[in-house]
């Protein structure tokens, strides 16, 4: 059985003007929704495999997932960490900002994201990125949910250095404490079978 695939919608457009597209899965009037950011960095695209997944998936009743596959489409394309104006997405926030940008929420990209998050205030968030094969315990957050999904993976739950402007910081300490928490995926592609146990875990949360 097939979920209903609700919406897809342009939410923002690149620096070269490439569409940022949030699809909808699930339940319409939910109260409990899930942002999934399969890709933010373009050379790290491990996740998008997982975001492409969950367009597939049936969420628990009572749930939406808000789906973006690729916040920084210029940089899939040009195969770089950062989008077409050379900025880092993930330093753009104003939380500990320290420069990536010419100033907080620059880049087209940044604000995209940022709009969501406001309008749909989730409940959670998951972040996808490479290579550390690792689940970073959340800046400015209790980390029981990042616990959770670490223990449902088989990845650890580790403590990375502070991000300056990082997006899941500027959440969990403007929007909702606890809800946002960064995925490291391993180098490399994303094996099926490992797909599937990341799929099963956002499903769980």
């Amino acid at each position: 059985m097939i979920a209903l695939l609700l919406a897809a919608a342009v939410i923002g457009h690149s620096v070269e003007h490439r569409p940022i597209v949030l699809t909808r899965v699930g339940d319409p009037q939910a109260t409990r929704k899930v942002l999934v950011v399969g890709e933010v960095h373009g050379n790290e695209p491990a996740g998008r495999g997982i975001v492409e997944a969950l367009k597939r998936a049936i969420p628990p009743p009572g749930s939406e997932l808000l789906l973006v596959e690729d916040l920084n489409p210029d940089g899939l394309a040009h195969d770089t960490r950062t989008n077409a104006h050379g900025v880092d997405l993930n330093r753009n926030s104003p939380e500990h900002w320290a420069g990536a940008g010419a100033r907080p929420w620059s880049e087209p990209e940044a604000r995209a994201i940022r709009d969501l998050i406001l309008r749909e205030q989730p409940t959670l968030s998951i972040y996808y990125h490479q290579p550390f094969g690792l689940v970073d315990v959340p800046e400015g957050a209790h980390p029981q949910a990042a616990r959770r999904y670490a223990g449902l993976t088989g990845l650890p739950l580790r403590r990375l250095s502070r991000r300056p402007g990082s997006i899941s910081r500027w959440q969990n300490v403007r929007i909702r404490a606890g809800a946002a928490f960064v995925v490291e995926l391993a180098a490399g592609p994303l094996p099926a079978a490992l797909r599937l146990r990341h799929v099963a875990a956002v499903l769980a949360l």
